[in-house]
């Protein structure tokens, strides 16, 4: 598995926040486009008064925005992107506290080619064994395929590893500065998306064995995927 060289890591003082990220630096240097405004050079996380900026060589934050989600259940969250390189493509990354300090924990393997893209549609612990997993679109423009990859800390170390698909769903139109749909919990964690030629609105769970998706509306607009995640 390759590894893009981590350019710099910056800490720096200030105000002592719970912890935070956020994408820094826009960038065209990679030039895919399939999110509006969507491509960084840097990532910010400010945890405890100090805030450290991460840059890769060959490789930008290609994504809406960070999402925040403390997997080992310390009581700060780490931090989930979606990083992708110049030749490689995206790959899941996650930010944490490793000693006393942020630092990359874990990179999931590349796709293996440039402008294939992942959209993160949301994270929870979906077959209910105690971890959780991050819920990502793979190739939302072409494969249109929901994965699951499954998040675990033993002895210190971190695993990403996967733990099912469903394919024929969609989360993003190219181009669009939106991921749509997301995550809802309606007496279980679901991921709202869209099928593959966007006409209905999918709802996919797991049933204790595996994976599911059902139809329960037509699509006609962003926001009926918004209106979804409710319950009502």
């Amino acid at each position: 598995m390759r590894l893009w060289p981590l350019l710099a890591l910056w800490p720096y003082a200030a105000g002592a926040d719970p912890l935070t990220a956020r994408y820094v630096d826009p960038t065209d240097a990679y030039g895919h486009g399939a999110v509006a405004n969507g491509e960084y050079a840097g990532l910010e996380v400010t945890w405890q008064g100090q805030s450290y900026i991460f840059h890769y060589s060959g490789a930008v934050f290609e994504d809406t925005n960070p999402r925040l989600f403390d997997f080992n259940g310390d009581g700060t969250a780490e931090v989930v992107t979606v990083l992708s390189g110049f030749s490689d493509g995206a790959r899941i990354a996650i930010f944490g506290l490793t000693s006393d300090q942020i630092a990359p924990i874990a990179l999931g393997v590349p796709f293996g080619q440039r402008n294939r893209w992942y959209a993160i549609a949301g994270i929870a612990d979906f077959d209910g064994d105690g971890a959780a997993e991050i819920a990502y679109v793979d190739r939302p423009h072409l494969a249109k395929t929901l994965r699951f990859l499954e998040v675990m800390q033993a002895d210190g170390a971190w695993t990403l590893t996967p733990d099912g698909a469903v394919e024929g769903l969609t989360n993003h139109h190219l181009g669009s500065a939106v991921i749509e749909g997301g995550l809802r919990d309606c007496g279980q964690p679901e991921v709202v998306t869209a099928n593959a030629n966007w006409a209905r609105i999918m709802v996919t769970s797991h049933d204790g064995t595996g994976y599911i998706t059902r139809a329960i509306g037509p699509y006609t607009g962003p926001d009926s995927l918004t209106a979804a995640l409710d319950c009502d």
